[in-house]
């Protein structure tokens, strides 16, 4: 499977081997080109991706026709909509590869068995869960209280080299 989801899986809770052989039968890999879209706003996102190696950026188009970029997905982290990959409706988001990437690809179905039969799988993705509210938490209080300036400041401190993947 990927070492790389091992590992970041043991950053937040520790794994024994046979947990590794586990979760090799759950995730499928798959090669996105620069460009291509892992799914576009009206699709039901049928599939949570972990970032492999790549780079995607999640973003919304508003009524006027301006995108508004939500996230950037770097290698060893989650993409997609879990509101639609969990309720089963339609998406708003668009996800697109701004470099040609690799995903670890699992279904609502092998994430629901995978949850039921492996506690640990359970057990980081709350961890998970847990920061993700945090960081969005941040992120509005970032939104209504920080100017423009600052916002580029600090993503060109969270993220050096955003600057050279980025257009």
């Amino acid at each position: 499977m990927n070492e790389l989801l091992f590992n970041k899986i043991k950053e937040y809770i520790e794994l024994q081997e046979e947990d590794f052989k586990l979760l090799d039968n759950y995730f499928e890999c798959k090669q996105v080109a620069k460009g291509e879209f892992l799914y576009q706003a009206g699709d039901v996102v049928k599939n949570a991706f972990f970032v492999k190696s790549g780079l995607f950026r999640t973003y919304i188009i508003d009524d006027q026709g301006v995108e508004h970029i939500l996230q950037f997905a770097l290698s060893g982290w989650w993409t997609g909509d879990l509101g639609s990959f969990i309720s089963g409706s339609s998406t708003e988001f668009f996800v697109e590869a701004l470099e040609d990437s690799e995903v670890l690809g699992i279904s609502k179905n092998s994430w629901d068995d995978l949850l039921d039969k492996a506690p640990f799988y359970l057990d980081y993705h709350r961890k998970l869960f847990e920061k993700g509210l945090i960081a969005t938490q941040n992120r509005l209080l970032e939104a209504y209280s920080i100017d423009a300036a600052k916002k580029y400041l600090h993503l060109l401190e969270t993220f050096p080299d955003i600057l050279q993947r980025v257009p």
